[in-house]
């Protein structure tokens, strides 16, 4: 007998998960089972008084392949992936007993091995040595050994909550990360409602908000103008030490990734924190990093781009915030999502023909567009995960794939004063599309002069043009009086709403991927999706020149 199988995890809920799982039965009796708790790791055969120990080195999460060979006399020789493990003699009890032949069940109530099966073949006859080897060579086209989940850590307050617990868009994440290194196994780590042992907590920031009386305590600011490097957690900070404390060794060395879908009171802050939050963050960061023993080479965090949420200075302060962060690369802070504007006000009654938005709860988002955005930023976290180490059967991501989250704009010419030409850089897209209110220019305003801490004229953009697929045209309300020098172009800015349906895209959906690496394919077709045109982080300087 052959087969191939993999454990993604513990039994769980079985009625008695710590009982040894059963591999192959027979007639009602065990032939193979492996350990089902932490430290025991055996592969047994012919579990009993008289049982076999192939192997001590099975792990909670594994994939392997086993041959069973019966010989004459009642000998049975074990091989796992290719290598003899053990020859034992057949239990008695067997010898009469020929069906049923059970794989992954011990014939019994609640007697699930909670294990995926790949393939299983039997014989009437023993193998030859050739055919044997003939076998193993064929279960090389399994990965096997041991194998590994992606376990994402998410924080937040209420954005954060909605994201992870409410509309399921970090399993979503994590599906999509899965898929794409090829883990076993995937889940989140986010919980709330507990007075001392959580990860997310509704309205608070990462320290304190005084614009808005927001208590936020992750990291305790004392109010003495100390250096945030020198800031300890707070109340909130400890919670999520407590909640990551109390799960099981095997869980927090799964978590590869930390998840801020975070931002909303942290930007009603005035841009001249941008300094303190940046610190703050960085901060933050370093010490949850250290209550899993981690260091930032190998725990990456995943920040999006902040919501349509508070003051236009806050918004930009953020923005330039997580952009500072991300383009260290000590950090190893990834941006998941580089454009959040183009989603609804949670619960709004959208018309999908015109992309306009009603009513709903403008400070959370909806849960479609969470979905949306975990989606985006899935391929853009795996290939975080093995550039820090995380990989699983896959190690590689191929080109064609999302690299860069999405077109980006990388240069504004002034082609007058209410004309401007906008150069765009490709991830993986062909094309640009200019949908719905994309077409009236939303989002797009330049500044007119002065600086984000200093805003000047903010003039908005009535219309959006394709050109080629590298080229937009953009027409302002009113003409611009200052040089170019002193202008810059923002998508959006502030807290402008671009709304679901409304940001430029490519055409990423339609773009043929690398064979066998359409992810629709597998997990459903919302996953062929179009990247919208990044937001633009700091603003882009126009130029009197065309290039």
């Amino acid at each position: 007998m052959y087969l191939v199988w993999s454990r993604p995890n513990w039994r769980q809920g079985s009625g008695h998960d710590g009982s040894p799982i059963t591999l192959l039965s027979i007639g009602g009796i065990p032939v193979l089972q492996v350990d089902s708790l932490p430290g025991n790791n055996r592969l047994i055969l012919f579990p009993g008084g008289t049982q076999t120990v192939a192997t001590t080195t099975l792990t909670r999460r594994h994939t392997h392949s086993v041959l069973l060979q019966a010989q004459v006399g009642g000998a049975m020789t074990v091989w796992l992936d290719g290598t003899q493990v053990a020859t034992a003699s057949v239990s008695p009890q067997l010898l009469n007993h020929t069906a049923p032949v059970l794989f992954f069940h011990d014939g019994t109530q609640l007697g699930a091995a909670q294990c995926w099966f790949h393939e299983a073949a039997c014989w009437s006859r023993a193998l030859s040595p050739t055919e044997i080897g003939q076998v193993f060579a064929y279960a090389a086209r399994w990965y096997r050994g041991n194998r590994r989940s992606v376990l994402l850590l998410v924080d937040g307050q209420s954005n954060s909550i909605n994201y992870a617990l409410n509309d399921g868009a970090a399993t979503l994440l994590a599906q999509g990360v899965a898929w794409h290194i090829g883990a076993l196994s995937y889940g989140v780590v986010a919980s709330t409602g507990s007075s001392t042992n959580y990860t997310m907590q509704s309205g608070h920031g990462i320290y304190a908000v005084t614009n808005g009386n927001y208590p936020g305590s992750f990291l305790q600011d004392p109010h003495d103008g100390s250096d945030p490097s020198t800031w300890s957690l707070g109340a909130d900070g400890i919670a999520v030490q407590q909640a990551l404390s109390s799960l099981a060794s095997y869980d927090v060395s799964d978590i590869c990734a930390i998840v801020w879908p975070w931002n909303e009171t942290d930007s009603l802050r005035n841009y001249t924190e941008l300094e303190t939050f940046t610190a703050a963050a960085e901060r933050f960061l370093s010490l949850e990093r250290g209550m899993l023993n981690a260091e930032a080479t190998n725990l990456p965090l995943i920040w999006w781009n902040a919501i349509p949420y508070g003051g236009a200075g806050g918004m930009q302060m953020h923005r330039a915030a997580v952009a500072g962060l991300a383009g260290s690369a000590a950090q190893n802070v990834v941006i998941g999502n580089w454009q959040t504007s183009d989603s609804n006000a949670r619960g709004s009654a959208w018309d999908p023909t015109t992309g306009i938005a009603t009513g709903g709860d403008s400070a959370h988002r909806d849960g479609l567009d969470n979905q949306r955005f975990a989606r985006l930023a899935a391929p853009l976290v795996a290939r975080s995960l093995i550039a820090s180490g995380t990989q699983d059967s896959i190690s590689a991501i191929p080109q064609g794939l999302p690299m860069a989250g999405g077109p980006r704009i990388v240069h504004a010419y002034r082609q007058s004063n209410t004309s401007i030409v906008v150069t765009i850089q490709h991830d993986v897209g062909t094309d640009l599309i200019v949908p719905l209110q994309a077409a009236n220019g939303i989002g797009f305003a330049v500044m007119d002069g002065g600086a984000a801490a200093s805003p000047g004229n903010v003039i908005a953009a009535t219309a959006c043009a394709r050109v080629d697929p590298t080229h937009l045209v953009l027409t302002l309300a009113s003409p611009i009086a200052s040089s170019s020098a002193q202008c810059g172009l923002y998508y959006p800015y502030g807290g402008t709403t671009i709304g679901r349906g409304n940001a430029v895209t490519d055409n990423y959906s339609t773009c043929t991927t690398p064979r066998n690496w359409d992810i629709a394919t597998d997990l459903g077709t919302a996953w062929r999706i179009n990247y919208p045109l990044a937001a633009t982080f700091d603003p882009v300087p126009l130029s009197d020149s065309p290039q």
